[in-house]
C-alpha cells in the first residue's frame, strides 16, 4: 500500500458520487412507495383484486431500491480495492456497477411501460364495478370488506369522490362523509386522481432510474481503467 495518486483520488471521487446517487435513489424509492398516503392506498388496492397490477409495480420498486443499495455497498468495496491496489476487487466493482446500469435501465423501461398502461388498468368499468360492490354493502358502521376499505382510503388519501364525481355513490351527504367523500372533493373523480398519481410516480421512478446511469458508467469505466493500469504498470497510461 502506498500514497494515493491522482487516478486513485479521481476514482474514489467517482465512486463516492455513485454512493450519493444510491442514497438519493433509495430516498426517492421510499418516498414514492410509501409517502403521501400511497402506502395505504397500495395496500388496499392490492387487496381489492389487485386490478392495478401493483405486484408488478412492487417488483419495479424492488429492482430500483436493490440496485441503489448495491451502489452504496460497492462504495466500500471500491475504497478497499483502491487502498490495497487490489485488481480483482476493482474488476469486480466494474462488473457489478455495469450490471446495476443494466438493472436500472430495465427498471426504468418497466416503469415507463407501466405508466403507459395505467389508463387501461384503472378503467371506468373496473372502478365502477368495485364502487358498486362497496355501495351495495353500505351499512352502519361501514363494512370492512376489501372494496369498501379501498374506497374509503382512496377517497381520503387522494382527495376525491366516486369514479367521476360524488354522484356515483347515490349517497346522502352524511353517508358520503362516512366513506371519506367530503364536499370540497365532490367534483374530483378518483379515476383521474388514480391515473394522475400512478402515472406520475411511475414516470418519476423511470426517470430516476435512467437519469443516473451516466454517473455509474463513468465510475465503472474508471474502475476498469485503474485495474488495467495496475496490471500493466509499464504501458505508459
Amino acid at each position: 500500500m502506498g500514497a494515493l495518486d491522482s487516478q486513485d483520488k479521481v476514482f474514489m471521487g467517482a465512486t463516492f458520487g455513485t454512493a450519493v446517487v444510491g442514497v438519493v435513489l433509495i430516498t426517492i424509492g421510499f418516498v414514492l412507495r410509501f409517502g403521501r398516503g400511497f402506502g395505504t392506498f397500495f395496500d388496499y388496492a392490492r387487496r381489492d383484486n389487485d386490478f392495478l397490477e401493483l405486484k408488478r409495480l412492487d417488483m419495479i420498486f424492488g429492482l430500483f431500491v436493490a440496485a441503489a443499495c448495491v451502489l452504496v455497498l460497492m462504495f466500500f468495496v471500491s475504497i478497499i480495492a483502491t487502498v490495497r491496489r487490489n485488481k480483482f476487487l476493482l474488476r469486480a466493482y466494474c462488473a457489478v456497477i455495469a450490471l446495476m446500469v443494466v438493472i436500472q435501465l430495465v427498471a426504468g423501461l418497466l416503469a415507463f411501460t407501466y405508466s403507459d398502461q395505467i389508463n387501461q388498468l384503472a378503467s371506468d368499468d373496473i372502478l365502477y364495478e368495485s364502487l358498486n360492490k362497496a355501495a351495495s354493502r353500505y351499512n352502519k358502521p361501514h363494512p370492512t370488506d376489501d372494496e369498501t376499505l379501498f374506497w374509503i382510503h382512496t377517497q381520503d388519501k387522494f382527495g376525491c369522490c366516486g369514479v367521476l364525481s360524488s354522484n356515483d355513490w347515490k349517497f346522502t351527504e352524511a353517508q358520503l362523509q362516512e366513506y371519506s367523500c367530503y364536499r370540497p372533493h365532490y367534483d374530483i373523480g378518483c379515476e383521474k386522481q388514480i391515473h394522475s398519481r400512478m402515472s406520475a410516480d411511475a414516470q418519476y421512478l423511470g426517470a430516476a432510474s435512467m437519469g443516473v446511469v451516466v454517473v455509474e458508467i463513468i465510475a465503472s469505466f474508471l474502475a476498469g481503467y485503474r485495474a488495467y493500469n495496475l496490471a500493466h504498470p509499464d504501458d505508459g497510461f
